[in-house]
């Protein structure tokens, strides 16, 4: 395999951005495709610190339960987004190339502490992937859907109510929509025809990590409310981080795709883990996370992204508010027509 051909499980032939990839030839050294064991083990304990970091505010912050869980928030919050991106390097097999080892590890040291699967987050991502920006993508977001909760504020509000969990159970657990040919490269294409039992164990690493987390509050911290902040986070805070990200990395129609310069607060609590620089993820899926980073400075000092600054932009919430205010000065050039 050439210095190029990093590898990807999925398909992009048809992607616009790839096209540019090989219409300039460039290749990408081999070193920067290379796996790490250690870099592994220390992504996954920096998720970990972030739930102890929660744990500690729970047991020794003084001022009772409101000031604790005030203290925790941003801790629970950054380990749900640590976890919740470290499923998606999962889902490329992350851990290992051998997946039923990745799976396994995975779902039980990372995907279920925020009620996961790797297999169901799988099936959906890899979708995306190949669909991606098309009404055939299933992750895509844009700012039209925005617009139908009357506007970002509105769209933040509800979904910090809870507006959006059921969509999302639904989204990774109960839709049976996607194609049989993204089911059988997540690994899932017998899950039609499992019962209820064996859908159940596959669940049993969710059950184990969240008697975990009861335990760790409840004993380690002694704060049993600690969980319940958890299950509210999961479903409402760390998803609605991951849509205001969409929103940046995957600006206006089509399969545009681009990498942000983030703050140091952004990359942890809209893309940790290298997660900014999202067109080299997806330009190379098959890179190692923490290779991102690397590949992003050769393309620059290549200056790549000198040619194609549509593939690079600022900060996420720099980003959001240029095309916030583009959407609204169209809707006036609109109306005043």
């Amino acid at each position: 395999m050439g210095a190029s051909e990093i590898s990807t499980s999925v398909d992009e032939s048809g992607s616009e951005l790839r096209r540019h990839i090989r219409a300039e030839s460039i290749k990408v050294p081999r070193e920067l495709m290379t796996r790490s064991i250690p870099w592994s083990i220390g992504y996954v304990l920096y998720a970990h610190a972030w739930i102890a970091l929660a744990l500690l505010a729970g047991r020794f912050v003084p001022g009772g339960p409101a000031a604790q869980l005030a203290v925790a928030f941003l801790p629970v919050l950054a380990a749900q987004r640590c976890l919740q991106t470290l499923v998606h390097h999962l889902s490329h097999d992350f851990l290992s190339r051998r997946r039923k080892v990745n799976d396994t590890v995975g779902n039980f040291l990372i995907a279920g502490f925020i009620g996961m699967r790797i297999q169901n987050y799988r099936r959906v991502h890899f979708q995306h992937h190949v669909e991606n920006g098309s009404e055939r993508d299933p992750e895509y977001f844009g700012f039209s859907a925005v617009e139908a909760h009357g506007g970002l504020l509105r769209y933040l509000i509800f979904f910090i109510l809870g507006g959006e969990a059921l969509t999302l159970v639904k989204k990774y657990y109960l839709s049976s929509g996607t194609s049989s040919k993204f089911k059988a490269q997540a690994g899932g294409g017998q899950q039609a025809r499992q019962g209820l039992g064996t859908k159940v164990a596959e669940m049993a690493h969710v059950v184990l990590c969240q008697l975990i987390l009861i335990a760790l509050c409840t004993f380690v911290a002694k704060a049993w409310y600690l969980y319940f902040v958890w299950m509210y986070v999961a479903v409402t805070w760390s998803p609605m981080m991951s849509r205001i990200r969409f929103l940046v990395e995957h600006p206006g129609a089509g399969d545009r795709t681009v990498s942000t310069d983030a703050r140091a607060w952004e990359r942890l609590y809209f893309a940790p883990y290298q997660f900014n620089f999202h067109f080299e993820h997806h330009a190379w899926p098959g890179v190692p996370p923490y290779r991102l980073g690397g590949v992003h400075h050769y393309l620059a000092a290549g200056s790549f992204f000198e040619r194609h600054p549509e593939y690079r932009t600022d900060t996420f919430v720099g980003s959001l508010r240029r095309q916030a205010r583009a959407l609204r000065e169209a809707k006036s050039a609109t109306l005043g027509s």
